[in-house]
């Protein structure tokens, strides 16, 4: 199944625009509590994939595209790849937060 991927900078337009969407940050904990995007929700990797191959998807909203980044978008990108297959909107985050330059950054 195909899934659209964006760059961070379409992330920081979808964002100021409130575009509707459930954005997840699949890095550690540690890492989300030093700094994540505004309205981001944190799901580790390992939880993840955990959630996907125990069926434990139902917590997301239907039909609300779930905007997956992590630090530099491989771990992104697997992830969307078994979401898409479970037949969820997924979109990827092209380079993760290695690539955020925007003004959506919150500290811990």
């Amino acid at each position: 199944m195909r899934y659209p991927t964006i760059s961070m900078r379409e992330l920081d337009c979808w964002i100021t625009c409130k575009r509707p969407m459930e954005l997840i940050d699949l890095r550690t904990p540690e890492f989300y509590e030093y700094c994540h995007l505004t309205g981001a929700v944190n799901i580790p990797f390992e939880e993840m994939e955990d959630m996907i191959e125990e069926g434990r998807l139902c917590q997301f909203q239907k039909g609300v595209p779930l905007v997956l980044y992590c630090a530099r978008g491989s771990q992104s990108l697997l992830v969307c790849n078994h979401l898409s297959l479970r037949g969820l909107p997924v979109v990827n985050v092209a380079g993760g937060m290695a690539a955020y330059r925007g003004s959506w950054l919150e500290w811990g």
